[in-house]
């Protein structure tokens, strides 16, 4: 993970993993959660809990697998009212210590462009002094999950703008738009 500034935080010590695993519960606590709603500006988190199970991962890595749950409060971009949407997401990430050597990064060919492989894994994350914070993975897979336009089960935008004009007796239709696009282009033929 980039050095950024996450909402929460829950730092554990990856290097003191040995070769055990190690499963994790973690659950903000209210003051959390809401400064979390604040951060991804959303109207609340109801409850956010991550399961997660620690394991070694090459010579001095760590895997992080588990499940995100989350009841996010939002307000409908159509109707204005708050609702709760549940979303259940599987998290795998692996993270290993910085390493003091250079390296080539690997998704670079041997003209300098950049390879991309799709179905492979995502390169390891950065754990510094041996501490990952699940904290800001947690928040990084909330922020994935959270739908930017919001919509309540069975909100539907009209389908069409009442004309202001129309007595609604029955009077003549609005032309399509496209109806005069195309009247236009056969103009533009003759």
């Amino acid at each position: 993970m980039a050095k950024a500034d996450y909402p929460y935080s829950h730092k554990v010590n990856g290097d003191r993993l040995g070769d055990q695993t190690k499963t994790i519960r973690v659950e903000p606590s209210e003051a959390e959660l809401a400064r979390i709603a604040k951060a991804y500006d959303v109207d609340g988190i109801e409850s956010l809990v991550a399961e997660l199970t620690l394991k070694p991962w090459r010579k001095d890595g760590v895997r992080v697998a588990g499940t995100l749950k989350a009841d996010v409060r939002q307000i409908c971009v159509v109707t204005l009212e708050p609702f709760v949407q549940s979303f259940s997401d599987e998290i795998d990430r692996t993270f290993e210590p910085v390493s003091s050597r250079p390296r080539r990064p690997r998704d670079l060919n041997d003209e300098g462009e950049i390879e991309i492989d799709l179905e492979g894994i995502d390169p390891p994350d950065v754990m510094l002094d041996g501490v990952l914070d699940l904290g800001a993975l947690i928040c990084e897979q909330l922020a994935l999950n959270i739908d930017p336009f919001p919509r309540k089960p069975g909100a539907e935008f009209a389908d069409r703008v009442e004309d202001a004009g129309d007595d609604g007796e029955g009077g003549e239709e609005k032309p399509s738009p496209f109806a005069a696009l195309a009247k236009l282009k056969g103009e533009d033929d003759s």
